[in-house]
């Protein structure tokens, strides 16, 4: 996929969220998330920095698959 550079991007991201997860997961036997936010008394699910990489690397995907998919129809 070297001329898909948005494709190989996504997948990186998601490639890399995903093992970074599986390290803590080893090595801790949890993930530690880190980044916990609260508006007023609403509370935010907490997450980490692989959890936003897999997270842009899906829509990333998304995005990529819809391109696609509109340059086949022209």
């Amino acid at each position: 996929h070297h001329r898909q550079a948005l494709f190989s991007l996504a997948l990186s991201l998601v490639l890399g969220g995903a093992l970074g997860n599986l390290i803590d997961r080893v090595r801790w036997g949890y993930v530690v998330d880190f980044l916990d936010f609260f508006y007023g008394s609403t509370h935010w699910p907490a997450f980490n920095v692989a959890d936003m990489a897999i997270t842009g690397g899906v829509m990333l995907l998304i995005l990529d698959s819809l391109r696609q998919s509109r340059d086949k129809k022209s």
